[in-house]
């Protein structure tokens, strides 16, 4: 290894990919960057998933945890706490990553002197290898190439906003010195890590490379369309709604920031209104969120919107 190299940790979660987990380690274990702490978090798998991942401890950047099934927010904290490195990959155990794309992005990071830095990613189906058209992979639109994003500047526009924590290397300073961690028990944590990460950050860098190549497969959580998910998902931004709500009051953050806030409130809550879930269940559900007047303007927007629509 190059010593003077900065230390990458690369977080992966596992939870009964057996199929997946050789592809997406190899995709890791194979980068042309050497200085990486490969955290394995096993969280209670319950096919030969494990099996799978310990040929790959022969490899010293690599350690395994092992815990009980807690859901994917419980085991990427339990990776955030075994982390060491100067700075930090998720790297979901269904997915690969580009083989260039821990030394590129840590280039940028310690050329540019950032806390945070976004790139690309490619969906496709998984069995056919056939591309799927994800928007919210491609920021190329948005962001400019090179451009040192600052503080207020890039807080204050929802645009520069995107929740999937993959897309994203992060210094590790900045989660440890405002003990940001996923939240546990619901579905879409990152819609409220990422943000906290966001309003955290002093910088951000934006990369126009497509490293992450994200899987779509049947009956995962973002397939997974039966009512009992569909509830389980309106419960989770029920929550998520509710701690922005809370980040929203605190005194410390600036006019700029809480602007983010607000326009993650007003996607979060219009979400709600056009969810799938039968209106009386809404309508149930939606009693339980107070303070609606933060997002004004915003929400009589929306609710016109809908009205509209239906």
């Amino acid at each position: 290894m190059v010593q003077n190299q900065p230390l990458v940790s690369v977080i992966v979660p596992v939870y009964n990919v057996e199929l997946y987990i050789e592809e997406c380690l190899k995709s890791i274990i194979k980068q042309n960057y050497q200085m990486l702490q490969i955290i394995i978090v096993d969280d209670g798998s319950t096919d030969t998933s494990n099996q799978k991942v310990k040929p790959f401890l022969l490899d010293s950047r690599v350690q395994l945890i092992q815990q009980e099934n807690k859901g994917l927010s419980s085991a990427r904290n339990s990776g955030l706490k075994a982390a060491i490195g100067k700075y930090v990959l998720f790297v979901d155990s269904d997915d690969h990553i580009e083989l260039t794309a821990i030394k590129e992005l840590v280039n940028l990071m310690e050329e540019k002197q950032i806390d945070l830095i976004r790139f690309n990613g490619k969906a496709f189906l998984d069995g056919l290898n056939k591309p799927i058209k994800q928007n919210n992979y491609d920021f190329s639109h948005r962001l400019q190439e090179g451009k040192k994003y600052i503080q207020d500047r890039f807080k204050a526009n929802r645009q520069t906003l995107a929740s999937p924590v993959y897309l994203y290397m992060v210094k590790r300073e900045i989660l440890v010195k405002n003990a940001l961690s996923f939240y546990e028990g619901i579905l879409h944590e990152d819609e409220l890590f990422t943000i906290q990460v966001f309003l955290n950050s002093n910088s951000m860098c934006y990369v126009n490379a497509f490293y992450y190549n994200r899987r779509y497969r049947e009956n995962s959580i973002m397939t997974n369309q039966s009512p009992e998910r569909l509830q389980q998902t309106f419960n989770s931004y029920l929550v998520i709604y509710k701690e922005l709500r809370n980040l929203y009051l605190k005194s410390e953050y600036s006019k700029e920031q809480k602007k983010l806030i607000k326009r993650e409130m007003i996607s979060i809550y219009s979400g709600l209104m056009t969810s799938s879930l039968k209106k009386s269940e809404k309508k149930q559900g939606l009693k339980k969120i107070k303070g609606i007047n933060l997002i004004d303007k915003g929400y009589i927007y929306i609710k016109k919107v809908i009205n509209i629509v239906k």
